[in-house]
């Protein structure tokens, strides 16, 4: 029996000096195998930038929008808060407006860069046609989103007149077909419905006596309202 036990203990032991070795080799061989970096996928970036020649991804928008003509300065209405909406005087003269614009730099859903093509005509008093190009920046976020979608926006460009309307040559003393393109705008939308917003936008023109623009201080304004299409 004795000699049973030291062969069967004799085994065991062996058996665990044999593990023993295979784990210090598997060990070594582990040690001199090349360690392979697993990379972290890079995080996006907050700010992106969106080429103007891609496909539309909800970043490109159709914009129709009439209004009437305000004679109201704008700085009053805008920069000296003297004149309320109900208060504004107008003129006789309707603009019909279109135009086309796209996202090209965004920042999170916070706000974005636009640019934006647009053609319009006058009717009434002012007969001349407009067409302009700018670049807008819009502010998106806003506590109230999931109730009414809500952004606003300014603008900075040139807008063309086919003609200078007396309306316009009588608000200043120099002229100039190119005049700057200020018009800033708000617009609302419904949550569940991202493709469609109503869009106030005050449609404003002027050189702010600037020699580039002829040294021109006054041209056409119309407060509009307008819908927008955005896919």
């Amino acid at each position: 029996m004795s000699v049973v036990l030291q062969a069967v203990g004799g085994a065991a032991v062996a058996m665990v000096l044999c593990m023993a070795a295979g784990s210090a080799q598997a060990a070594d061989l582990a040690s001199e195998a090349p360690a392979v970096a697993v990379e972290a996928p890079a995080a996006e970036s907050a700010l992106q930038f969106h080429s103007p020649f891609g496909p539309c991804e909800m970043n490109c928008s159709a914009t129709i929008y009439v209004g009437r003509y305000i004679s109201t300065p704008m700085s009053d209405i805008f920069a000296k808060f003297k004149t309320a909406p109900w208060n504004w005087k107008t003129k006789d003269s309707t603009l019909v407006s279109g135009s086309f614009s796209r996202e090209v730099l965004t920042y999170r859903d916070l706000w974005a860069f636009e640019t934006e093509l647009g053609v319009g005509k006058r009717f009434g008093e002012l007969h001349a046609a407009e067409a302009w190009g700018a670049l807008y920046w819009r502010w998106k976020a806003f506590p109230w989103n999931n109730y009414l979608r809500t952004t606003v926006a300014v603008s900075t460009g040139l807008n063309w007149a086919s003609k200078i309307d007396g309306i316009e040559r009588d608000k200043a003393s120099h002229t100039s077909h190119v005049l700057h393109y200020l018009s800033p705008e708000i617009t609302f939308g419904l949550p569940d419905n991202q493709h469609w917003d109503v869009v106030f936008r005050f449609h404003h023109r002027s050189g702010g006596k600037l020699g580039v623009f002829n040294h021109n201080s006054g041209g056409a304004q119309y407060q509009t309202v307008g819908l927008r299409y955005t896919w």
